[in-house]
């Protein structure tokens, strides 16, 4: 059995998931930076409401109607999250029920890492995308991280709660090594393992890269240097060369710190051969 993703336990014990270690709600600069946004356009669409009221426009007014009762939704929805990480399991609750996913039901974790320069470029274009790039970092943290089970259960973890940071910390780690065991099992058996649409890690071929349109470019395991977060992309590199072979959308790749783990394990620096005989399908 492996070790809990958080230390010692609180005292409520759930009769499948076991002992409670963790519980946070929402709340913090995020989600407060969140409602701030929401009431500021609520209030800009309730001037709209009463000057199109006022013009005697029956449908506008109703369209900006439902755009004020959605942003209050919005709200209402995020302050009545709470997430629990039990001993083999997780569960979030909200306002209309509950959504729960084991462990050892656990198929893959993805993290919504998103560019705020990418969405400077649709208004202010190219300097827009500097100056937003220059002013944020180049480490930028998940937005949400998903949680998909073998049944097609989804769990969504908030960047809007209190612990976010801290239980990601903790949390991500404790799946990756959980999730890798798993993926080494099936190389080990010559099974290739996908990673999203884009990339897949095959026995014999190496790290396999899927284009849009279909074709398909192969890298040996030996021949990458690195795999790094650079902002929202991971980008993969061969030894010796300073561009990237490759750069994937992070939140398109699922179990993506799985797929850094096993790749920087089978891909040892050159002076040195692979230490464990368990990698030799990575030769």
């Amino acid at each position: 059995m492996q070790p809990a993703p958080l230390p010692v336990p609180l005292q409520h014990i759930d009769p499948q998931f076991g002992p409670v270690v963790s519980e946070s709600t929402v709340g913090g600069k995020r989600y407060w930076t969140v409602v701030g946004l929401v009431l500021f356009l609520g209030l800009l669409a309730l001037a709209g409401f009463i000057a199109t009221l006022a013009e005697g426009s029956l449908l506008g007014a109703l369209i900006l109607g439902f755009l004020i009762f959605g942003m209050v939704l919005i709200v209402a929805v995020l302050s009545g999250v709470r997430v629990i990480v039990y001993t083999h399991g997780i569960e979030r609750r909200g306002r209309f029920g509950s959504k729960r996913l084991g462990w050892d039901n656990l198929q893959s974790y993805t993290l919504n890492v998103v560019d705020p320069s990418h969405a400077a470029a649709g208004v202010g274009g190219l300097i827009a995308v500097a100056v937003i790039r220059l002013l944020t970092s180049n480490e930028i943290k998940p937005q949400a991280v998903v949680l998909r089970g073998k049944a097609g259960e989804k769990v969504v973890i908030p960047n809007q709660l209190k612990d976010y940071d801290s239980l990601i910390a903790s949390l991500v780690p404790y799946l990756t090594e959980r999730l890798a065991a798993q993926v080494h099992q099936e190389l080990s058996r010559g099974v290739p393992v996908t990673f999203g649409k884009r990339l897949t890690l095959d026995p014999q071929a190496g790290v396999v890269f899927n284009g849009i349109l279909g074709g398909k470019q192969s890298a040996p395991f030996h021949e990458i240097e690195s795999m790094v977060f650079e902002r929202a992309l991971l980008a993969i590199r061969k030894h010796g060369q300073t561009k990237a072979w490759q750069n994937v959308a992070i939140a398109a790749i699922p179990n993506v710190v799985v797929l850094q783990k096993i790749v920087a394990r089978a891909s040892p620096p050159r002076h040195a051969p692979p230490q464990s005989e368990n990698f030799s399908w990575a030769r």
